[in-house]
């Protein structure tokens, strides 16, 4: 297709040292690949530069309207009204939109799930009621787009989509650079509290699997960790690192209660690891067709402490969820975000 001029935002990009959320690695990818495409592509944000980024930048306000939680519900979305729009055949927008009343051209959102579905598995009140508050506003962003987009598992009533669209992970490494931890080992990549539910996994590791496993490990990748015996803690790991985790441990595990993608999961699958994870929609949505197990609590200890065990089973999971990655290809992602780009030039000029 023609080549397009892509403006972007997302309140926040990678940067060393801070922890990151899995939709702004993607946005980052995103972008870079497209201008990979021939595509110019400028990303309005919040934060610096990542190092690697392709794209050109512009600053949306200061970094802390991207970083503090109120400040991401009132002052960024209004903030995007003063970003300039000319010279732009297309605005994607990542989230935090809800205020921007001023849309001179065609604007695809994306929904990376549902707040809603986030405040019900919510483990403290004050995340709770933050995004129940979030819900209508997304709602709102949703029906002022020219087309907007879920990635694929269910969202609540009033949200209004045109379609799905999906995501995309690191190229999958070669088998043979698969080189497996001596002793057996689990990688988990999250949040320690919340509903990633590090702490849970941490727990039911040290108290049911270890006793099995003595030499087991437990490789927290958080942005908290609470340490002891088999439990070990990298907490900014730089992406050759993530993907030496990915390539070398035994199993992944995340007991998530809501995710509305998953992106552990396919970055998982993608290198070849087998993965453990409890039933929410990303989960069975990436999993789907045998690429992994779910398992209720209960059972989460005595599946993994099983695996660990049977290196056929492994093997089939890890064939599997390869199998499964490649529904998830950036070519597929490219071709499909550049459709959807140009749907919305189509659809807006039509409603002129």
């Amino acid at each position: 297709m023609r080549s397009l001029r892509i403006a972007q935002f997302h309140g926040t990009l990678p940067e060393p040292d801070r922890k990151v959320g899995g939709v702004e690695v993607f946005v980052h990818r995103l972008a870079n690949r497209l201008v990979d495409r021939g595509h110019e592509v400028t990303m309005f944000t919040f934060t610096a530069r990542p190092d690697d980024a392709k794209y050109e930048l512009v600053s949306a306000g200061p970094s802390w309207f991207g970083l503090k939680p109120a400040a991401r519900l009132t002052l960024a979305p209004l903030a995007l009204n003063r970003l300039p729009q000319d010279g732009f055949d297309v605005l994607h927008l990542n989230g935090d939109d809800w205020f921007l009343a001023r849309r001179k051209i065609p604007t695809v959102r994306t929904l990376y799930g549902s707040a809603l579905f986030e405040a019900r598995a919510a483990t403290n009140l004050k995340r709770r009621i933050a995004q129940t508050m979030v819900y209508p506003l997304e709602v709102v962003a949703s029906r002022l787009a020219t087309l907007s987009f879920d990635i694929g598992s269910a969202l609540p009533a009033g949200y209004r989509t045109h379609g799905s669209l999906p995501l995309a992970v690191t190229d999958p490494s070669p088998l043979e650079h698969v080189v497996p931890t001596v002793h057996p080992s689990v990688l988990f990549v999250g949040t320690w509290e919340g509903r990633k539910r590090g702490a849970f996994l941490a727990a039911r590791f040290a108290e049911q699997v270890l006793p099995r496993h003595p030499q087991a490990e437990l490789i927290m990748v958080s942005d908290h960790c609470e340490e002891r015996s088999g439990v070990r803690w990298v907490r900014f790991p730089s992406d050759e690192e993530m993907s030496r985790l990915y390539r070398s441990a035994w199993l992944f595990c995340a007991p998530s209660t809501y995710e509305g993608f998953g992106m552990p999961y396919l970055e998982a699958m993608t290198h070849g690891l087998p993965v453990v994870a409890t039933p929410n929609p990303g989960a069975r949505l990436v999993l789907r067709g045998g690429a992994g197990v779910l398992v209720p609590d209960d059972d989460l200890a005595r599946t993994l402490s099983a695996l660990l065990e049977d290196e056929r089973s492994r093997a089939r999971l890890a064939t599997s969820g390869r199998a499964r990655a490649k529904d998830f290809s950036w070519e597929r992602v490219l071709s499909e975000y550049e459709n959807a780009y140009q749907r919305a030039i189509e659809v807006f000029e039509l409603r002129k």
